[in-house]
């Protein structure tokens, strides 16, 4: 009852993830993996103007990203993605956590998107599922930002929205 995604790094697998395709099972991941793991980042290639990055695997899968695996973008993850030497743009959860990582995201130097999803769309995957890969790309970009007093207004509007 699990989607088993393996974790690659220089055409190696170092780690994997294990996630519950059906509802009301915990945990929901099973994963091994070393610390500060960035996941996708073997299919970055050169001919990429920026790095997309996102919180999980299946997120990052949906639109040929990075994810950072969690909530909490960590300094190692941080100078992995910075050595691909391109414009990192974080793309948060629409959840509680999310402001949290616009902020680090921030701290760190990064543009940060929050898209116009259509209505009950909360993160990158469920934006692909419902819109498709080429729409959710398109939304991504045209809201990328990197000025910090304009995404932290964004973001009082944008989480505004999840519910308490």
């Amino acid at each position: 009852n699990r989607l088993i995604i393996p974790f690659f790094y220089q055409n190696k697998i170092v780690g994997y993830t294990a996630r519950v395709i059906t509802s009301n099972v915990n945990p929901r991941y099973i994963s091994e993996q070393q610390p500060g793991y960035v996941f996708n980042l073997d299919r970055q290639t050169l001919d990429r103007a920026f790095v997309l990055v996102c919180e999980g695997p299946v997120d990052a899968i949906s639109i040929d990203a990075c994810a950072i695996l969690g909530a909490e973008i960590k300094q190692s993850q941080d100078w992995m993605l910075k050595r691909l030497d391109r414009e990192i743009v974080w793309i948060p959860d629409k959840d509680h956590e999310g402001p949290k990582t616009v902020e680090q995201a921030l701290d760190n130097g990064w543009s940060v998107s929050m898209p116009d999803w259509p209505e009950g769309i909360k993160d990158v995957n469920d934006a692909a599922c419902k819109i498709g890969r080429l729409a959710t790309l398109w939304l991504i970009v045209q809201a990328k930002e990197s000025n910090a007093l304009k995404v932290r207004l964004r973001a009082r509007t944008w989480f505004n929205e999840v519910k308490k």
